[in-house]
């Protein structure tokens, strides 16, 4: 038997203290390893637990010291990378997954090699595509610790499959990344050690090569290793036992068991059960006023900033990288397994919220800043009016509404397309404001301007990726469709009808089949007796739901291109829970939702504000969908991942002492989706990443959408009994007193989900149009006022990142299916005015040497067959 003894840490940058607390000891820690190192030849590795932020932390306090790490790399000795920071893999969006790696292999490469392996060992569980991800990245092996059980597989060692197809050699960790940290001088300690270790894994093990993972939280290097090495090897040796033990490195271990491996099963999917260590399977519905932020800066950055600032490159301008990608490493800082899930005290929350508003600050500031220069490359006919330009950062053609904010000499104007035809539009509000009260005044005080200052909706069709200019004509008129959105308590359009019940809920009827859905957006209120890392009821709780209220209804705006209703809830709500119950005193909270339909979209879209009160409970919208069905899907990255709606281990975790409970509770990206293949009913959301799929068979979706507690770890919870996780430390933000405010949508269709494009229709919802009125004539510009750069002709596929390429001025374009179909054929095209050369590279933006027969690349245009399910493709495009 071969022990491989893995020297390591498991770096937590915070948690239930604070980064720069943690940072104090992480000077100390790396002073000693360098020192460890480079003063014991025989201390052959350490691994620095996958993660290169720490590299980051630590030379920012000793720059002096980058020459003694990068030496060490370069001789194998300190293992770094690949990822940026070690993640959670379900709340960060896809894309965030490639830059935490991309950006962590950029840094290792500066000390010498990142370790190609993607290791994993702490987070909440492990995401369906990582598997693809790490391919991506020339990563053929994984090791992980949560989420996997004797129901997945009896093995350590397995090939875990990705829906794509790919596979990663996967070794998980049923004793954990600890399982040899107690390796000390005391040789009879030791001895049971390693009796322990063989006792609880020899079943499990698929070769004669055994993991000691000599290392925890925070832990230094057991300095003494070498020497318990030798002194084992030693008495097995006196023993006559066949045991060899040496200190070891991860890829060692997975070459050794290769050669000794053959017929591994294949496993596909997610692992979140948490029968012999927990995933927390609730924790996504800690903090959504954080992962809120974190969707609205990952949006930004990777709908709109990155996609501006390629436009802006292609017609003349620069593209700063590295400002931008310091903006990623803030929002990454954050996508820490602890950080990202919010299972840290309130400082910590605090720290992340600062990273949340740098990155924005950095963003917006880019944003508005390439979006000026850009606009000054185009040439407008101001004979046809004032220019609007709308820019489309998705790939596909649509017809969406769009919202821009004008400021006009006049109330009264009209809107054309660069063809002369009159574009439908609707008043949000108007407003007179005087320009001079926003300028500065410096020497002299500026002239009054005073302007009509109107925010505006109207429909705006694109034909791909670019920009498209409407003219404004001030002191004309539009004839628009004289017929309201709302009438008599019913919203209207091609698509549906959508009728506000007494009750504030809503019955929609979809126009092709007939289908009626009705209690829709009821809400559900309980207590909340878990903690930060998992929602629990109390054993006696209340649920208070709005099915019986009788809200305040109210029409907001109406018109004919879109009409928004105010729906508010006064409720009672218990003041507070515990384990055993709920309080008897009752406080007054109020949901207030504005529920909008727009005459051109086939949706249904609701911003909740929610005036909290009280602490410990949970508010969920619910959804009836009147369906039958066994499994529903959910966009998971990168596409689309299905799941099954009842789960048998709810019946019988108790009896097998789980360590919590395994229920229908489940993480998503921007939707949930039931449908039994004749009519469907989509949640899409925007920074909502839990839902529940509640009675089963004929499902109703539960979407969190404030969930307080006060409490980072507490004891014997009723979904998870016995120890605490985490320590038992008052987070009073946590409880989340305030107003909140959410943003979620309601789509209605026939057929099945695939036919209904839902992937491509919620992209379309959490990434607007931006339109930018224009109101000074540029002397640089030279480009015409309508440009598509690229253009996918399929419904079903999606970009995910249109960037400049990290190592030259070529433009990354990453693509990928939305569902769980393979596709048979995906077309694309380029603009050849500004480029005639398309590549293929991987997630690491390298050249792909090996040719795949399912592609086809001409100057301007791409040829894919049969996409894979959930398959991503990255173009690199040039001229």
């Amino acid at each position: 038997m071969n022990f491989h003894v893995i020297s390591h840490t498991h770096w937590d940058r915070e948690w239930h203290q604070t980064y720069q607390q943690y940072r104090v000891k992480l000077v100390r820690f790396m002073d000693e390893l360098i020192q460890l190192l480079d003063n014991s030849p025989k201390y052959t590795s350490f691994m620095l637990d996958g993660q290169t932020i720490v590299l980051e932390d630590y030379l920012e306090i000793k720059p002096n010291q980058r020459e003694s790490i990068a030496k060490l790399v370069r001789e194998g000795r300190l293992l770094i990378g690949p990822w940026y920071i070690q993640p959670d893999e379900f709340i960060p969006s896809g894309e965030s997954l490639i830059r935490n790696l991309l950006i962590g292999q950029q840094i290792a490469n500066e000390f010498g090699m990142a370790m190609k392996i993607g290791y994993l060992p702490d987070s909440f569980g492990q995401a369906a595509q990582i598997p693809q991800v790490l391919n991506g990245f020339g990563i053929h092996h994984a090791l992980f610790w949560r989420g996997i059980t004797n129901e997945e597989t009896e093995k350590t060692e397995f090939w875990w499959e990705g829906p794509d197809g790919s596979k990663v050699f996967t070794t998980h960790l049923p004793l954990g990344y600890g399982n040899g940290r107690m390796l000390s001088a005391n040789l009879d300690q030791n001895l049971k050690i390693i009796d322990d270790n063989m006792n609880d894994l020899n079943k499990m093990l698929t070769s004669p090569n055994l993991l000691l993972m000599c290392g925890f939280d925070q832990r230094s290097a057991v300095k003494e290793l070498p020497e318990i090495v030798e002194e084992l090897n030693r008495h097995f040796s006196s023993q006559g036992l066949d045991y060899s033990i040496k200190i070891s490195q991860l890829m060692d271990y997975f070459t050794a068991v290769k050669k000794e491996t053959e017929n591994l099963e294949t496993i596909a999917g997610e692992f979140r059960k948490g029968k012999n260590m927990r995933v927390h399977v609730s924790i996504a519905s800690t903090r959504l006023d954080l992962k809120k932020e974190n969707f609205e800066v990952q949006n930004l950055y990777e709908k709109y900033l990155e996609p501006l600032n390629s436009m802006s490159l292609l017609l003349g301008n620069s593209y700063d990288n590295a400002i931008i990608n310091k903006g990623w490493k803030y929002t990454l800082q954050n996508h820490a397994h602890d950080s990202i899930c919010n299972v840290c005290t309130d400082a910590t929350h605090k720290e992340m919220e600062l990273r949340y508003q740098f990155a924005k600050q950095i963003g917006q500031t880019l944003q508005n800043d390439t979006t000026a220069d850009l606009i000054d490359k185009i040439q407008f006919d101001y004979n046809k009016g004032n220019p609007l330009v709308v820019f489309n950062t998705l790939g596909h053609k649509r017809s969406n509404i769009a919202d821009a904010v004008l400021q006009l000499k006049s109330k009264h104007f009209a809107i054309t397309d660069s063809a002369g035809n009159h574009v439908p539009y609707q008043i949000v509000e108007t407003k007179q404001e005087n320009l001079n009260d926003k300028q500065i005044e410096i020497g002299v005080k500026n002239e009054d301007h005073f302007v009509w200052t109107t925010h505006i909706k109207f429909l705006a069709e694109m034909n791909g990726f670019g920009y498209k200019t409407f003219y404004l004509k001030e002191n004309e008129s539009t004839e628009h469709d004289s017929s309201l959105v709302y009438q008599d308590g019913v919203f209207s359009n091609d698509y549906f009808q959508a009728e506000v019940q007494p009750n504030g809920s809503l019955a929609v009827k979809e126009h092709s089949t007939g289908r009626i859905f009705s209690s829709l957006n009821v809400f559900e209120e309980g207590g909340n007796a878990g903690d930060e890392y998992d929602f629990s009821p109390p054993r006696e709780d209340e649920i208070i739901t709005t099915k019986d209220s009788a809200p305040e209804i109210s029409v907001v705006h109406n018109g004919p291109v879109f009409a928004t209703v105010r729906i508010v809830h006064t409720l009672h709500f218990p003041v507070d829970s515990d384990v055993n119950g709920r309080s008897k005193e009752f406080r007054v909270s109020t949901i207030e939702s504005f529920v909008t339909v727009n005459r051109h979209e086939d949706r249904i879209d609701i911003r909740t504000v929610i005036d909290n009160t009280v602490k410990n409970h949970r508010i969920r919208a619910l959804f009836e969908t009147g369906l039958k069905a066994g499994t529903h899907i959910a966009d998971q990255q990168f596409g689309t991942i299905r799941r099954d709606n009842v789960l048998p281990q709810v019946e019988y975790w108790e009896e097998e002492n789980w360590e919590e409970k395994y229920y229908p509770i489940y993480p998503q990206q921007k939707f949930v989706d039931v449908s039994d293949e004749k009519n469907g009913l989509s949640i899409f959301n925007k920074g909502l990443p839990q839902y529940e799929i509640l009675s089963g068979q004929e499902p109703t979706i539960a979407l969190t959408l404030l969930c307080g507690t006060d409490y980072m770890g507490n004891q014997d919870l009723v979904d998870r009994p016995g120890r605490r996780s985490g320590l038992h430390v008052e987070t009073p933000d946590s409880s989340l007193i305030g107003k909140y405010e959410m943003e979620y949508s309601i789509v209605p269709y026939s057929g099945g989900s695939t036919r209904a494009e839902i992937g491509r229709k919620s992209n379309e919802y959490v990434t607007p149009l931006l339109a930018i009125p224009v109101y000074h004539q540029s002397e640089t510009a030279m480009v015409k006022d309508q440009n598509e750069f690229f253009k996918i002709d399929n419904p079903h596929m999606a970009i995910s990142a249109v960037k400049k390429c990290e190592n030259d001025d070529s433009i990354i374009v990453r693509i990928y299916n939305t569902t769980d179909q393979v596709l048979p054929l995906v077309k694309a095209s380029v603009n050849p005015e500004f480029f005639n050369k398309i590549e293929l590279v991987d997630l690491n933006e390298i050249l792909i040497s090996e040719a795949d027969e399912r592609i086809q690349l001409n100057h301007n245009e791409i040829g894919i067959n049969d996409v894979a399910s959930n398959e991503i493709f990255t173009l690199k495009i040039s001229k």
